[in-house]
């Protein structure tokens, strides 16, 4: 793992591994939630910082779609993990009331599966991307 990467992935990690378990909360909430996109926007900056250094202030935003895009992240992530930064853009994107109905409406296997794909997006970002020389190269953080 990379040396400016490593706090980010750590503190990722540590957001989707904190949900609760099934037989404690019988339905999603918001927080659940925002735990999920505060690990997924990590894991993204985290492949930023590592190449850069530092997260330049034109990609310090919560515009996850338009950050991948702009910095190369999206060629290299597959369309899966693709999907899940849409979902959760798209969540974050979305007003209280909207974010808290799509909550109640969602069960909590589809909570678990975003879980998931989650923990893959991070493992892809350490492993795939910085711990990857010839990619962690083509991504453009200027």
């Amino acid at each position: 793992m990379g040396f400016y990467a490593d706090p980010l992935l750590r503190e990722a990690r540590e957001r989707v591994n904190s949900l609760p378990s099934p037989s404690t909360a019988p339905s999603p909430t918001a927080p659940d939630f925002s735990q999920l996109a505060d690990a997924v926007e990590k894991a993204i900056k985290a492949a930023l910082i590592e190449s850069h250094g530092s997260l330049p202030k034109q990609h310090d935003h919560d515009q996850l779609v338009s950050i991948c895009q702009s910095t190369g992240v999206w060629d290299v992530l597959p369309p899966a993990l693709r999907g899940l930064i849409k979902e959760v853009e798209a969540f974050r994107l979305s007003s209280p009331h909207t974010a808290s109905d799509a909550v109640n409406e969602s069960s909590r296997e589809q909570l678990q599966k975003y879980f998931f794909a989650a923990r893959r997006l991070i493992d892809y970002m350490e492993f795939h991307v910085i711990g990857n020389d010839s990619v962690l190269k083509r991504l453009k953080v200027i």
